[in-house]
């Protein structure tokens, strides 16, 4: 993988798990610990989800001249797709009241990607 990608990477994972942190810090005062865990595994789960989607696009575009893995970038989509899909089952059959804590983590990475974009634009 390409030095940026890594160094961006590594951002990202470092402002995912401060944001986590602080979130959890603040929130332990308001909310139960069950909202709190639902919310940083969402929020863990968008970047991981986000890490597999940069390794496999930028394995595609690097290494598939021809187009033959296009397939690769569908069937990765496919299986990140299914595997939320079934934790949001199983947090919803089994501790309803957390789903949407577990969403609004997911949806939160979106925030921490908006931070790192604002801090490397301030940086160039």
């Amino acid at each position: 993988m390409d030095t940026y990608l890594k160094k961006m990477i590594k951002e990202l994972s470092y402002l995912t798990l401060f944001m986590s942190l602080a979130f959890s810090a603040i929130s332990l005062w308001f909310l139960s610990y069950g909202y709190v865990l639902a919310f940083v595994l969402g929020l863990i789960t968008a970047m991981l989800n986000f890490i597999a989607n940069t390794m496999v696009t930028h394995f595609i575009i690097t290494k598939d001249k021809n187009n033959k893995r296009k397939i690769l970038n569908v069937l990765s989509f496919v299986i990140r797709t299914l595997i939320i899909g079934v934790i949001i089952v199983a947090i919803s059959l089994y501790y309803e009241n957390y789903t949407l804590a577990y969403v609004f983590g997911y949806i939160s990475h979106l925030l921490v990607i908006v931070v790192y974009s604002i801090r490397t634009n301030k940086k160039n």
